[in-house]
């Protein structure tokens, strides 16, 4: 199955979060979790063409508003492994 599909492009915004956590990780409440367990980039890509659209925006909402929280200094996510590390 081909992940060009209308659905999945016009919805791409949701590729990024629904991949994995852009903060490092997700906190408990993050509806993107079960996707993430699929642990395979192409079958969650795969499942926006899958999910009904009212989840899809619904899903784009909780994001959104999670990017604002962060931004705002709201909540800090937990740091990555190669954030603890540094660049070298």
């Amino acid at each position: 199955m081909s992940i060009n599909t209308e659905k999945i492009r016009q919805n791409a915004d949701l590729i990024n979060p629904i991949s994995a956590c852009p903060f490092g990780e997700p906190i408990a409440e993050c509806p993107f979790i079960p996707y993430y367990a699929l642990n395979n980039e192409r079958e969650q890509i795969m499942q926006i063409d899958v999910i009904p659209q009212e989840e899809l925006d619904e899903l784009r909402k909780f994001h959104r508003a999670c990017m604002e929280r962060y931004r705002n200094n709201e909540w800090k996510p937990k740091k990555t492994c190669t954030q603890v590390r540094g660049n070298g």
